[in-house]
């Protein structure tokens, strides 16, 4: 929940991207501090055929929680 209490250490952050039209998520950059840093999340699953990505890409991120 927001505002929870997360133990020191390392945290897995998942979620899904679209880009709409047929084009395919190539990257999805994660903020967890608000906006002021950002890091690259690993895209997972198959990579689509050109011009045929019609479905949401998963995405995970390993963050540092301090």
């Amino acid at each position: 929940p927001p505002g929870a209490a997360v133990p020191a250490g390392e945290l897995t952050v998942k979620g899904y991207a679209w880009s709409g039209g047929g084009r395919e998520v190539v990257r999805v950059d994660v903020s967890l501090d608000g906006g002021r840093t950002w890091q690259v999340a690993r895209l997972g699953g198959e990579r689509p055929v050109p011009g045929r990505a019609w479905a949401w890409a998963l995405w995970e991120l390993q963050a540092p929680v301090a």
